[in-house]
């Protein structure tokens, strides 16, 4: 299943960055991980139903929804991942960004957890800049 491993960030900023969100105050990446691997771990024991994907929601920031979903396996080909992380406007009913993984490496799970506290760091400062009346 899953082996503890060291999460090697490509962004050193990722590493120590914290989402600072009225819902989840100072999440960080390694909170991130923490919830990347706990999602992963109820969607291996969850029963299997082969005829939908399964998806399970990771966690909740401000208007950000963070899902992971493990693809049907009839959708499954080598140049697919059966596991994918998707951010989600809940708002909109929008994709905000999206990453497959095989089998959440280190290098996967630090791709993962810079996408998530990116696209959440992103949001706040789009909400920022509306509430202060500039153009996104």
């Amino acid at each position: 299943m899953f082996t503890p491993v060291t999460v090697q960030f490509t962004h050193a900023v990722a590493e120590h960055a914290c989402i600072d969100s009225p819902l989840v105050s100072d999440l960080c990446a390694d909170d991130v991980k923490q919830r990347i691997m706990r999602a992963y771990v109820h969607l291996v024991f969850r029963a299997e139903d082969t005829a939908t994907a399964r998806s399970f929601v990771m966690m909740r920031i401000g208007r950000l929804e963070v899902h992971l979903i493990e693809l049907r396996r009839a959708d499954i080909t080598p140049d697919v991942p059966p596991f994918w992380i998707e951010v989600v406007d809940w708002l909109h009913q929008t994709s905000i960004d999206s990453i497959g993984s095989y089998e959440f490496s280190q290098s996967e799970l630090a791709a993962a957890v810079e996408m998530i506290v990116g696209a959440a760091q992103e949001t706040k400062t789009r909400n920022i800049s509306s509430q202060n009346g500039q153009a996104t």
